[in-house]
């Protein structure tokens, strides 16, 4: 009974794995050209090792090539991400791959696109947030350095999901503003800063917060991020403190 469907439930599991390893070794040459085929500006390339410089990691890539390879990746896991546990039999793989391979190349445009818009402002950024001629209070400084860090991690243009990176323009326009405010209002700044606080800490410490209602409760924080500090810009989703703050009370309680 009980022993009998714990191991089907991890074949269940297992099956996709199977399915997408299957898939990566199938296009490992069309991965090869959508690689060499993405017209990548050196610029983009030089901004995306600058993030990967501050915590490397060690998977024997050239800077110029982790940018591609991060990019044509990301746009596998998206064309990957659904159906492949209902992928039973080899035409329905076969059906599966053709449908990846239409698709690879436009995604991981779309995907270099979003990056030269993201890496510019991350760029823009860096330049504000650690210029010596700024007179930022200690720890909102410190607090926008943590918030850029976190937004942008090495892998994060292959690992954060594709309508997600449509919002980053927004959320990284909003750092911006917030340090043109901060240094006008640093009091006023700090004040938001501590009420936001217990999100980004509980984030961090959660042991689960790879699953989907973490994620979710994580971008809706970026969310309130912008309703709080760049209001101009529009949040989404409606999002407050005391309704983020009731979400987190039952995440905590699960």
């Amino acid at each position: 009974g009980g022993q009998h469907g714990k191991r089907r439930a991890e074949a269940l599991r297992e099956h996709p794995r199977g399915v997408r390893r299957l898939l990566e070794i199938a296009l490992a040459d069309r991965f090869r050209q959508a690689r060499k085929q993405l017209p990548v500006a050196p610029k983009t390339g030089l901004l995306y090792a600058a993030i990967e410089s501050h915590s490397p990691r060690h998977d024997g890539l050239k800077d110029a090539d982790r940018l591609r390879n991060d990019l044509v990746e990301g746009a596998f896991d998206a064309l990957a991400c659904d159906g492949l546990g209902d992928i039973r039999d080899p035409e329905a793989f076969v059906r599966k791959r053709e449908a990846i391979v239409k698709e690879l190349f436009p995604q991981a445009m779309e995907r270099l696109r979003q990056a030269d818009a993201i890496l510019t402002l991350v760029g823009e950024l860096r330049g504000k947030l650690e210029s010596p001629l700024m007179g930022w209070a200690r720890g909102n400084l410190d607090d926008m350095h943590a918030q850029l860090a976190s937004l942008t991690p090495p892998g994060f243009l292959r690992d954060v999901p594709g309508e997600v990176l449509r919002e980053y323009p927004r959320y990284l326009k909003a750092l911006l503003l917030r340090g043109e405010r901060a240094l006008r209002d640093p009091v006023r700044d700090q004040a938001r800063m501590l009420e936001l606080k217990p999100f980004g800490d509980a984030l961090a410490e959660a042991a689960n917060r790879d699953d989907p209602e973490w994620q979710a409760l994580r971008w809706d924080l970026e969310e309130l991020r912008v309703s709080m500090f760049a209001q101009e810009l529009g949040a989404r989703g409606g999002v407050s403190p005391k309704k983020l703050a009731a979400r987190l009370a039952q995440l905590r309680d699960q």
